[in-house]
This record gives structure tokens, C-alpha cells and sequence, in this order.
């Protein structure tokens, strides 16, 4: 059955849902060789330690006095399945580092191999 699913999901990428239903979707049939993907494996690591990485936030107001009023975040977990690259890419709380390019890196100094073929009979 999970295969099937699994099949249909490849042969349909945009199934004729409303898009709030589609990511929920993802997590439905998927297999044991979905834990494999890297970006699921990672996720699964951070959810682990309750780090966030792209959580729903909920303000909650509370009251804490006669007439003042707080607001509490109060934190919502994806599943781990739903995760992408990306959403590391875009969560304000992973820096993408490109040590490369703060170290001064210049496109123009790589020294490149020729790609072309060489004749063996000249």
C-alpha cells in the first residue's frame, strides 16, 4: 500500500487539493526510504533537542495585572518528514556559512583543465 501511495504521489506532484492539505500529504505513505533523505534526518536530530527551525509561532496574550497585558510565543513543531533544504536556508536560526566566499574567494584565480581531447595519432 505504501508503494502504491508512494507511486501515485510521483505520478501526481499536484494533486487537485487546496494547498494548506498538500504538505500534510507528504508525510502520508511515506516509507522507510523517506528517513534517508537528509534534510528529514537532520530535522528529526534538531526536533529532538526542541530546537526550532521553521516553527509556527502563536502569540498568546496573558494578562498580568489589572490592565497589562503580556505576550507569550508559544512554539509549534512540524513534522520532521516535512522539512526541505530550503527551510534551513530561510530559518532565522541556522546562519548559512560559505566560508569561501569570507575568505576572499576569486573566481577569476582557478586555474581550470583543459577539456579538450587530445589526438592520439598526431
Amino acid at each position: 500500500m505504501k508503494n502504491i501511495i508512494d507511486l501515485m504521489r510521483y505520478l501526481f506532484p499536484y494533486p487537485p487539493v487546496p494547498v494548506f492539505f498538500r504538505r500534510r500529504m507528504l508525510a502520508l505513505g511515506s516509507g522507510d526510504p523517506t528517513k534517508a533523505i537528509c534534510s528529514t534526518l537532520i530535522a528529526q536530530a534538531f526536533q529532538s533537542v526542541k530546537y526550532p527551525i521553521l516553527p509556527t509561532i502563536e502569540l498568546q496574550k496573558i494578562q498580568s495585572g489589572e490592565a497589562t497585558f503580556q505576550e507569550k510565543e508559544i512554539y509549534h513543531i512540524r513534522h520532521y518528514s516535512l522539512f526541505t533544504p530550503r527551510d534551513f536556508d530561510i530559518s532565522p536560526y541556522f546562519k548559512v556559512i560559505k566560508p569561501t566566499i569570507e575568505a576572499g574567494f576569486n573566481y577569476k584565480e582557478i586555474f581550470w583543465a583543459d577539456n579538450q581531447k587530445t589526438d592520439r595519432n598526431s
